[in-house]
């Protein structure tokens, strides 16, 4: 279970200008994840002293193709478990980090920097940095009502 999120850097940049990022019709989006650098520290938590297992994180948006800026953040996450974190930590140095625990890291990392990704690219005239949904009301009107059957 992550007991921290703590983002420690943030940085954007666009090398074009708004007019000219407005020209341009398919703009790739590259994200990156790099989980790293885990350490065992004591952290204060609502139960008492608790071990958890600190690992540092960045997450880069980058547009590409054409390159027009990039959104990167930096910080660390702390991951608490009943297992043997020393154990976990000597997997994750020899390069086989469990898959689960890294998926949690990465997932709670992306829904808590979203928001503000989408904020910052917003700002500097990029593209949504994130899929944005779309509403169609006229499509909802066509669908038929299903009945919900949810009566107590």
């Amino acid at each position: 279970m992550i007991l921290n999120f703590q983002l420690t850097t943030v940085e954007s940049k666009t090398y074009s200008t708004t007019e000219d990022i407005r020209k341009y019709k398919n703009i790739n989006i590259n994200y990156d994840v790099n989980l790293k650098n885990p350490s065992i520290v004591i952290e204060k938590t609502p139960f008492g002293e608790k071990s958890v297992l600190r690992v540092e994180y960045s997450f880069s948006i980058n547009y590409l193709s054409p390159n027009i800026g990039h959104i990167r953040f930096e910080g660390l996450s702390d991951y608490y478990s009943e297992e043997d974190l020393k154990e976990l930590k000597e997997k994750w140095d020899s390069g086989k980090a469990p898959g689960d625990i890294q998926n949690e890291l990465a997932n709670s990392m992306v829904a808590n920097l979203a928001p503000l990704a989408l904020l910052l690219s917003k700002s500097l005239g990029l593209p949504p940095s994130m899929p944005v949904p779309v509403i169609n009301f006229q499509q909802a009107q066509k669908k038929k009502e299903e009945p919900t059957y949810y009566h107590g």
